[in-house]
């Protein structure tokens, strides 16, 4: 009796979880789709805001000059960066610094895009290099998403680096909701009442 009693449980709710017949069918609301990746690449060079430093020496902030594929000319004024966490490598201690980075890219189409990244620099022979996520933007650039991998030095007392990867566009796709006319929206309602 007892084993009877839980097949007929499993059969009510195998069957029960089948069915939809109490709720609004719903349109499929995958995530948006995305756009043939693009390469993206950069030339960028620093130009730190020279009252803002990190504990370590290194720049806490400033702005960004350069050249992008996507943007042209960048506009140093309009592209700030700001480091706003970093670290001594555990693996290399006093001779790397693990730096977290956020910011704007701003070209002169008027387009920019947001990032965030990694960067890890390299006291010795001041080489730096890391990964960017563009991660939203302005303009032709609304929905942006991507990373590139940079490297670059300090060598000459002024940071230049080169990245290279692919962004991609997130489409916005509008779905219109239009429930089941009274039939459904009357099961709904007594389902819910019981």
């Amino acid at each position: 009796m007892k084993n009877l009693s839980y097949l007929i449980l499993v059969v009510l709710l195998t069957t029960g979880c089948l069915s939809d017949h109490f709720f609004v069918s719903s349109p499929d609301l995958s995530k948006a789709t995305i756009e043939q990746p693009a390469r993206h690449v950069v030339w960028f060079e620093s130009i730190p805001d020279p009252d803002k430093k990190l504990e370590c020496g290194l720049p806490a902030s400033g702005h960004i000059k350069g050249h992008c594929n996507l943007l042209g000319d960048i506009i140093p004024e309009q592209s700030p960066f700001t480091i706003w966490h970093w670290h001594w490598d555990p693996n290399s201690p006093h001779s790397k610094i693990i730096e977290s980075i956020e910011g704007a890219i701003t070209g002169t189409n008027g387009d920019s895009y947001y990032f965030t990244g990694i960067i890890t620099n390299n006291l010795t022979d001041q080489s730096f290099s890391g990964i960017m996520y563009i991660n939203g933007g302005i303009g032709n650039l609304e929905g942006i998403i991507g990373e590139c991998y940079m490297t670059g030095s300090a060598a000459t007392g002024v940071s230049m680096w080169t990245a290279e990867g692919s962004v991609a566009l997130q489409k916005k796709q509008e779905i219109q909701f239009e429930p089941k006319e009274n039939k459904d929206k009357q099961q709904i309602i007594s389902y819910l009442k019981r």
